[in-house]
Formats: structure tokens, C-alpha cells, sequence
């Protein structure tokens, strides 16, 4: 204990000492609210604030999820213990009874600010830590969506940390209109802001739900209108010319026959492809069943063309690939790359790109091949539900481009065509 309830406390110079070590007046302010909220739980109790017994509870005691206040104190009490049992401070086991306080030293204050200096990011880092765990748990994304959400929100966190801020309740709306607006500065295009404004939008929701904020600065935020961007695609003459670059002679041939050929008969999309295994493939009834994004499964067909290819590269060029004895972690995975391991998503991208040029076309991506899919299923007469499920889609809006993409085809077919000018 630094003193008894009748010797004048040190508070207001270790606040003091906050403010001249660094700290914003937002972090001090915060410090301050802490520490009288300890302090009016250790009255209660009929204890000192400064008692290390006390600390010690305060700071092992369990916090409810959701409630901020209980964790910052608890965040507060290990870090002035953490201090308070530092050779530098050792404060003595019974009250004090002279008459002078034990006020701290400058060197005892400055571990103490860094201490509580260094306890600002961990606050930031554990609610981060929190929305991705329940993005990935109860929402079910994808692991390349969480990775997305991870890269943008820790933008994010950094740009906070830099200004000063100790928790996410400090963030204001300037300093969201501030952070917009550094994005704007380095270059990013309006998609990729808009993307990084729903990342935003979508966790300040969370941290508001869950009682971390009293009131969400990303509420007021406008969401910019983007320009209506079609996707692009190419003709049927076109991906046929690609689906018949590779050579089926070789096993890398065969390999790359057949997963061209799945792309365009099924849509997937890249991660979806690479990632298949034998278990989820049924050349019997010509299916794949699919896990998608949030976790969603559904049954793609496969054209007889495609299931012949697939055959044909499983019997034989995929033993080949795969040497003997096969890779732990290739041997489910129908597609490999040509030392045996797991094909990855840039390896595919290079494949796609090789036979691009071997069959005279521009830079083709993997989901203009699904874009493609889409397009030529909507103009022969395929039901925009129907695609919407092949496509794994779950929400028929995001299906409904490929709508406006073939209006556009049709009118410019009909002005190509028609007599009058």
C-alpha cells in the first residue's frame, strides 16, 4: 500500500506525469476514469487503491465478454501491479503511519506510463482478435475473406495507434473521415475504399453490439456510389480456342485439359478449384460437391466433356505428377502441380495465362472463365435462380449483373443490326 485513505494522494501527479511522458489527453482522460473506478470499488470493498493484494484481485478477476469498462480496469490494475512488484517500487506490507505520503519517484512514474503506453494496442489488437474469431466461427467465411478483413482492419488499427488512441471508444468520426481519406491520398482506387469502408462500417456494427462502444462514428459515414462495372467475358469461340491449347500428351497436359475444362462446365471460383479433392468428386453421376463462402455447400454438374478430361488426367497423368510415394498433402487434392505438391492459386493464374497466349487471347483471369460460365448459361436460356445456385451466390443481387452484361450484348447486336441508323 502507497499510503492510508488520510495521506494526500498521488493521482494527480502520476496524471501529471501521463501528460508530460507523451500520452494524448484522450489516453490520460481514460486513465483517469479508470483509475476512479478502481478506486470507488476498493472504498467499497474497505480497501486502498494502492494495495498490491488488492491489485492482485482485480486484476485476475473474471471479465463478462462485452463488458470494456470491467476489462480496462482489469487491463489497469495488472499493469500498475506489474509496476508496483518491480524492484524499483516495493511498497511495504502495512499502511503507513507518518504523516508524509509516499508520492512516486520519476523513474517510477515513467515504468508505469510505459507500462500503460504498451497495454493501448493490446486493447486494440484483442477486439480485432474477437471480430475475426467470429467472423471465421459463427459467420463461416472463407479464409481468404477473413485474410481480407484482417488486412484491412489492421490498416485500421495502425492508423489508430498513430493517433494516439488507446481503444476503439476514442474513435471519432473525423477520425474515420481522416483515415478515408489517407487511403485516398496513397492511390487506392474507389473499390478498394469502398471495400475498406465496409470492413470498417461492418466491425464498428460488431464492437456496437457487443457493448465495446457506446455509439458507432461509422453510422455517419456516406457510402460513395461506384460506377456500374460489367464483368468481362469471352466469346464461346474464344474459350474454345482455350480449351484446346493444352497438349493431352503429357501429364501436365492432361492436368491442365482438365482443369480448364471444370472452370468453364462449373464456375468456380479459383480457391474453390485448386482446393478440390477427390471425395468431393462424383465422375459416376458427373457432380462436385462444393464448400464456398460462409461455409455454404452445393452440387455443380459437370458436362461429359469435363468428366472425361478429369478421367483421363486422374488415371493417368496425375500418378505421374505425384510420384510414388505421394505428397502427404497433395494426395487428396485432385490438382497438383508438376512436382506433386499442392497447385496453388497463382499457379493456376500462370497456367490460365499460358494458355492465353498459346491460343491468341488477351490476359484471361480465372474469373472471367467464370464470368464466361455465367454469361453463355443466362444467353441460352438458363434461369437466373438456377445460376445463382451453381454460382454459390448468396444473395441474387450479386447474380443479377450478368443481366445487365447480356442486355448490353443484346443491344449492341441490335444497333450492329438494324437497318436504321
Amino acid at each position: 500500500m502507497i499510503g492510508n485513505p488520510s495521506s494526500p494522494d498521488p493521482t494527480a501527479a502520476f496524471l501529471a506525469h501521463l501528460t508530460a511522458g507523451g500520452l494524448s489527453p484522450a489516453q490520460v482522460a481514460a486513465a483517469a476514469r479508470d483509475l476512479e473506478a478502481l478506486r470507488a470499488m476498493a472504498r467499497q470493498a474497505q480497501r486502498d487503491l494502492w494495495e498490491v493484494a488488492w491489485l492482485r484481485e482485480q486484476a485476475s478477476a473474471p471479465s463478462t465478454p462485452g463488458d470494456a469498462e470491467a476489462r480496462r480496469r482489469q487491463e489497469l490494475a495488472a499493469a500498475l501491479l506489474r509496476f508496483l512488484e518491480t524492484p524499483t517500487f516495493a511498497p511495504p506490507a502495512a499502511p503507513d503511519p507518518g504523516p508524509t505520503a509516499r508520492v512516486l519517484s520519476e523513474a517510477e512514474l515513467s515504468a508505469l506510463l510505459t507500462e500503460l503506453a504498451r497495454e493501448a494496442p493490446l486493447r486494440l489488437d484483442e477486439a480485432l482478435e474477437r471480430y475475426l474469431h467470429h467472423l471465421s466461427v459463427e459467420r463461416g467465411l472463407a479464409p481468404l475473406t477473413l485474410e481480407a478483413y484482417a488486412r484491412d482492419l489492421g490498416e485500421l488499427r495502425r492508423f489508430v495507434a498513430e493517433q494516439g488512441l488507446s481503444g476503439w471508444e476514442e474513435v471519432t468520426l473525423p477520425h474515420l473521415l481522416d483515415y478515408l481519406r489517407t487511403l485516398e491520398a496513397r492511390g487506392l482506387a474507389a473499390r478498394s475504399r469502398a471495400r475498406h469502408l465496409s470492413a470498417l462500417r461492418r466491425f464498428f456494427r460488431f464492437l456496437e453490439r457487443e457493448e465495446e462502444i457506446s455509439a458507432n462514428p461509422a453510422a455517419l459515414l456516406n457510402t460513395p456510389r461506384l460506377p456500374a462495372r460489367l464483368p468481362k467475358v469471352l466469346s464461346e469461340a474464344q474459350v474454345e480456342a482455350l480449351l484446346a491449347a493444352p497438349d493431352p500428351a503429357t501429364p501436365l497436359g492432361q492436368r491442365d485439359a482438365a482443369l480448364l475444362e471444370v472452370l468453364y462446365a462449373t464456375g468456380l471460383r479459383v480457391s474453390e478449384l485448386v482446393g478440390l479433392t477427390l471425395r468431393q468428386v462424383d465422375l459416376t453421376r458427373g457432380l462436385v460437391r462444393v464448400t464456398g463462402k460462409g461455409g455454404r455447400e452445393r452440387l455443380v454438374p459437370l458436362t461429359p466433356v469435363a468428366v472425361e478430361k478429369l478421367r483421363r488426367y486422374l488415371t493417368q497423368g496425375r500418378p505421374r505428377l505425384l510420384g510414388v510415394p505421394a505428397r502427404p498433402r497433395a494426395a487428396a487434392l485432385v490438382f497438383v502441380n508438376r512436382r506433386g505438391g499442392p497447385l496453388s492459386r497463382q499457379g493456376f493464374w500462370k497456367i490460365l495465362l499460358h494458355y492465353a497466349r498459346r491460343a491468341g487471347l488477351p490476359p484471361v483471369s480465372p474469373h472471367v472463365l467464370r464470368h464466361s460460365f455465367a454469361t453463355h448459361l443466362l444467353s441460352r436460356g438458363a434461369n437466373l435462380r438456377v445460376l445463382q445456385l451453381l454460382l454459390g451466390h448468396a444473395d441474387l443481387s450479386t447474380t443479377q449483373i450478368y443481366t445487365h452484361l447480356e442486355a448490353a450484348r443484346l443491344r449492341a447486336v441490335y444497333e450492329k443490326a438494324h437497318p436504321r441508323p
